[in-house]
């Protein structure tokens, strides 16, 4: 069993992004996981997303979250070698077989990575991707909160990451959407253990130093989220990893509070939800964007 821990925590709920927006955001009517490690349940991750392309063996290449109805985070690192036309993405996904009455489709309009990401160090790795069309929210397709501005993720603070990537280096796509509970890894260890100087202000550790749940292939793009009242909040992107959960070898995860800023500025109309999260010891306080 995994220790659990309990933080409080300050939550506003307006920074820059819509009211409309925050209204809907990070509600999962199907999640009431305390634990996990396995398969998810329909609809319990509503904003998760799977990129396919019809070049790529299995389809699935990498992740992502639904942030309004027009626009999918993910990673830059996704589309290094994939062009945009060849991109589909599944919304409401939740598994590679059989029938999935929820599901909607889309292509990708346009994608529109950060334009300091660089593919070596994998600094600035998100991306943002526009819908050829407009989905409409339900309980199975809905987006995600982000983390705003200045937000503070404390050391062992508990969040979930979920994917379809491979279950460990030898073992092949699950075919049904996995979720793992992993806590925030201090930033000076995790920078020791992976590799002294990899890891810049825009990223963020999580997982088990002994090893356990995190990032493998075909994880990438997705999202790292943690809870905050009743909405779920998006703290990271899924970026790299040393292997697939090895021992002393958290996973980074671009970080999101840095980029409100950005991401604002690409869409303008219908922000998405930026709540900041915030630790304040044994008081919660509430402050003004």
């Amino acid at each position: 069993m995994l220790r659990y821990q309990c933080v409080v925590m300050a939550l506003v709920l307006y920074l820059k992004g819509s009211l409309s927006q925050l209204s809907v955001c990070g509600r999962a009517h199907f999640n009431s996981r305390i634990m996990g490690g396995e398969n998810a349940s329909e609809g319990a991750w509503p904003w998760q997303v799977t990129l396919q392309s019809h070049g790529k063996q299995d389809g699935h290449f990498c992740g992502g979250s639904l942030v309004n109805k027009d626009w999918v985070l993910t990673a830059a690192s996704c589309f290094s070698r994939e062009r945009k036309s060849a991109v589909t993405v599944y919304l409401g996904k939740q598994t590679f077989n059989g029938f999935n009455p929820n599901q909607m489709i889309r292509y990708v309009k346009e994608v529109i990575l950060h334009p300091n990401y660089n593919s070596t160090t994998k600094n600035n790795d998100i991306a943002l991707l526009r819908l050829h069309s407009s989905v409409t929210f339900s309980d199975y397709v809905r987006p995600v909160c982000l983390a705003g501005q200045g937000s503070l993720f404390p050391d062992d603070a508990m969040s979930w990451i979920t994917g379809w990537g491979n279950m460990n280096s030898t073992v092949p796509l699950p075919g049904v959407l996995q979720e793992a509970m992993v806590p925030i890894a201090n930033a000076y260890l995790c920078d020791y253990l992976l590799n002294p100087g990899s890891i810049t202000t825009n990223m963020i550790c999580a997982g088990y130093i002994n090893g356990g749940p995190g990032i493998c292939q075909g994880d990438f793009g997705g999202p790292l989220v943690t809870k905050l009242g009743a909405a779920w909040i998006q703290a990271g992107i899924m970026s790299w990893s040393k292997g697939c959960a090895q021992h002393n070898s958290p996973g980074v995860y671009t970080l999101v509070s840095q980029y409100q800023i950005w991401i604002s500025s690409i869409i303008k109309s219908d922000l998405p939800g930026f709540v900041r999260y915030q630790y304040s010891g044994t008081t919660g306080d509430s402050t003004d964007g």
